[in-house]
């Protein structure tokens, strides 16, 4: 009959198969797949796999093109990289569609996917008294919860996360097998039942001398403390929250760490949080409990409380609503009126860490109180955050008076976020990310123009430390991982290096490293692997082209406080021009001139040092002579021939050289007398910045270029100056700052694009005077990826891309 009279039901379906790969583990990815092809009248399978999700769908025509644009607009936390389809022949007829069980049966390609924040759904449940998970700390969807942090392998399923251990409840079972609940294939889902549950410890001694308990996971030290002190359980919240009330430190488990908290309200509190971390002006965030009480503190726009909100949820730095008197005695009574004492929260500064609660344990302790928190990592300083309670009674044990913690394992440590908004007209970016690290991806791009086949890792910088790794055209950039100038740092380092090399199965070919002699990561490097050094500026600026894929000649303009040179000085004030023709080089085509460091690394501390330095170079011996309350200092100090001392270090040829504009603005801070000693990286320079009168009109410093060398001595003379006039420090910072403007746009003249990266440009300040002064220039600057330490291996990592690349088209 040829067909003639066939039946519809043995017409054979079309056939298609469906790869897509990025953000597309962990995000409800699968439900939303599901229920988008129950929609549309499709049969088949959806499964995660080491690629990311496959998808075998069957039905008419007009069915799979519907279902194939409706895959195209996935939940708000995912992100597709790649959408592949194509027809193949029809051979089992599928009668319905399904979720299948995860296939381990490839290289791994799938993305990481990041922690999120509690979403909207989940709140209105946690505060619904009538609903079964309300008031529980570790309620979860499909939407929000831990990722990264609890992840020990791919793909993302529940075995292969911290979750593997506690068993689904019926209830909790039959949500992640409805089609049409929220939780459907939630990985994470629980509930009181059959969940984690909270611990809160006080009488902390009673445990330090159980160092038995300081190496072992959450999980086995709460099974243990459950069973010998059963009262730990009982009330863990309130009685967290009462003690907060009290004025007590508390440790916090978080997602990807520990948390120190205390009542931002109580002077007495942060005083002696600062005394017992010795910490004593390294300013902290604040936790608040909404919109509302964060703008009794900070002044934030829409675009603010957009970034607040996100599913990331980072800290952001915001301009703070500063009281008209600075100078808030510890002993003021704060509490009564709900002001906010600014000078012990971050002292000299104009800005505020806030960050809303992101995990329903913060909304829980927040929604129980009436003042903000003081929110701030658990950590030795310059070390990572501390993911167990036995490191946090090994090493804060006596810095906090409680710990409320949990029993569920955080697998992968990671710290909170910080950002800055952009706030500079007719420019596209809204945020800058100051440290990448909980609520972004790993996952990220490089420019397509320079494709490699190779597998290589930048190890990245000292401080701030990160890791970029490349595998079959896939980019990693880790998370902030701390500064390795420590063991637990750089423990954290390489076993994050290790996460992700195991997980995507990569053997590296080659590897990028600083020019410093002396960073950590020169002893990570394996034996045979190719390694390639990368000036640490060079890689700034590689980082930027990299993040803005710049195809076209341009001038980096990187600020920040130290960098290996080629020279062998230390390098920070660099002009440098990258043109695409020669991609592997660059030439110094500017830089300040150089000082010393007078006493070596003791000058990054004692900023006096720096101080007395760039006087030596204005003044001569005649330096000695000053009457400024620096040199009184450092003779009150030392004695009163330490001048002399000093003079003669800074005519010796055995001293450390540097032509950093960190380093200056360190020198000007303590030749204004704002800032002596540094308690954090950077303090001098953020002093001067939040100093700075930010409406004034300012006047531009003489400064002097000779042989592409600038010479900054005349604004120090003028300073000086000003000082001796009694000019007001707010307009001598101004000043300054302007003046670094004024000296770019005079360098980059001749240069239609500037690209402008390094630490100095975390400084909002001066960011917005150089656009000012480069309006008629196209500039680029580092918005995804940190200006700071944190991207140098992105830079590192491009700078192999395009080596390989080279390499590859001249031997395919």
């Amino acid at each position: 009959m040829n067909g003639i009279g066939q039946s519809k039901s043995t017409i054979k379906p079309l056939t298609y198969e469906f790869r897509l790969q990025g953000v597309v583990q962990g995000v409800g990815f699968r439900p939303f797949v599901y229920q988008t092809a129950i929609k549309h009248h499709i049969q088949g399978f959806v499964r995660n796999d080491t690629q990311g999700v496959f998808i075998l769908a069957q039905g008419k025509k007009e069915d799979l093109e519907n279902f194939t644009k409706a895959l195209q607009n996935p939940p708000s936390a995912a992100k597709i990289t790649h959408f592949a389809h194509s027809r193949i022949p029809t051979q089992t007829i599928y009668p319905n569609f399904t979720i299948q069980q995860s296939e381990r049966n490839s290289p791994l390609s799938a993305t990481i996917p990041a922690d999120i924040a509690l979403c909207q759904d989940c709140l209105q449940e946690l505060l619904d008294s009538n609903n079964r998970r309300f008031g529980y700390a570790f309620i979860s969807c499909t939407n929000c919860g831990g990722r990264y942090s609890l992840i020990s392998s791919l793909p993302y399923d529940r075995k292969n996360t911290a979750m593997n251990r506690f068993l689904m409840c019926k209830e909790c079972q039959d949500e992640y097998d409805d089609p049409n609940s929220r939780r459907f294939h939630s990985e994470i889902n629980c509930c009181q039942v059959c969940g984690p549950k909270l611990f809160y410890a006080d009488n902390l001694k009673d445990f330090m001398n159980l160092k038995e308990f300081f190496s072992l996971p959450d999980s086995r030290l709460c099974e243990i403390l459950e069973s010998q002190n059963p009262h730990l359980t009982l009330n863990p919240l309130e009685k967290a929250i009462e003690a907060l009330k009290n004025g007590k430190i508390l440790a916090l488990k978080g997602i990807g760490g520990y948390t120190l908290i205390c009542n931002a309200l109580n002077p007495q509190a942060i005083c002696e949080l600062r005394k017992r971390k010795y910490r004593p002006r390294k300013p902290f965030a604040i936790l608040c409990k909404d919109f509302t009480m964060a703008e009794k503190y900070a002044i934030l726009n829409a675009q603010q409380k957009e970034i607040l909100n996100a599913p990331s949820a980072p800290i952001l730095l915001a301009q703070a609503k500063l009281p008209n008197n600075l100078t808030e005695s510890p002993n003021t009574s704060y509490y009564q009126d709900s002001t906010l004492p600014f000078s012990l929260i971050a002292p000299n500064l104009d800005t505020l860490g806030i960050i809303l609660p992101y995990t329903a344990l913060h909304y829980l302790l927040v929604n129980a109180l009436d003042f903000p928190l003081i929110f701030t990592s658990a950590n030795i300083s310059g070390e990572p955050i501390i993911k167990d309670f036995g490191t946090i009674l090994k090493n804060l044990g006596e810095v906090c008076d409680g710990v409320l913690f949990f029993n569920r394992d955080i697998f992968n440590a990671i710290d909170d976020s910080l950002v800055r908004h952009f706030g500079i007209p007719n420019r596209t970016e809204k945020m800058q990310i100051l440290r990448r690290a909980r609520g972004f991806l790993c996952d990220i791009s490089l420019p397509k123009t320079a494709n490699s086949s190779k597998s290589f890792i930048g190890l990245g910088a000292q401080q701030k430390a990160t890791f970029c790794l490349h595998f079959r055209d896939k980019i990693l950039l880790s998370p902030h991982l701390g500064d390795l100038d420590n063991l637990a740092s750089l423990e954290n380092f390489t076993h994050t290096q290790q996460l992700f090399c195991t997980q995507y199965q990569t053997k590296l070919d080659s590897c990028a490293l600083d020019l410093h002699p002396n960073y950590t990561q020169r002893n990570l490097v394996e034996a045979n692997m190719q390694t390639y050094f990368v000036q640490h500026h060079f890689a700034h600026l590689l980082s930027n082209i990299a993040e803005n894929s710049i195809d076209c000649e341009v001038l980096g303009v990187i600020f920040d406080g130290t960098g290996y040179g080629i020279d062998k000085t230390i390098w920070g004030g660099e002009f440098l021009q990258w043109n695409p023709k020669k991609p592997l080089e660059f030439s110094r085509l500017a830089h300040f001139d150089h000082f010393a460091l007078l006493g070596g690394e003791k000058a990054i501390k004692d900023i006096r040092r720096l101080g007395i330095e760039v006087l030596f170079c204005a003044f001569k011996e005649d330096s000695i002579k000053l009457d400024l309350p620096l040199l009184e200092s450092l003779k009150e100090e030392f004695n009163p021939t330490i001048l002399e001392t000093f003079y003669k270090l800074h005519q010796s040829s055995a001293k450390v050289l540097c032509d950093s504009v960190g380093r200056l603005f360190d020198a000007v801070s303590a030749l204004c007398g704002v800032c002596f000693k540094t308690d954090y990286e950077g303090e001098g320079g953020m002093i001067l910045e939040s100093l700075a009168v930010k409406n004034g009109i300012p006047q531009a410093y003489p400064f002097e270029i000779q042989n592409n060398i600038i010479l900054w001595q005349p604004i120090i003379k003028a300073i000086h100056q000003d000082l001796c006039h009694a000019i007001p420090l707010p307009q001598i910072a101004l000043n300054f700052h302007y003046t670094l403007a004024q000296i770019i746009a005079q360098i980059a003249k001749d240069s239609p694009c500037i690209a402008l990266s390094g630490g100095c440009f975390q400084n909002a300040l001066l960011t917005r005077l150089t656009l000012e002064a480069l309006s008629d220039k196209q500039v680029y600057l580092s918005s995804k990826i940190p200006c700071n330490d944190g991207g140098i291996s992105f830079g590192q990592a491009y700078y192999l891309q395009l080596k390989h690349s080279l390499q590859e088209s001249i031997n395919p």
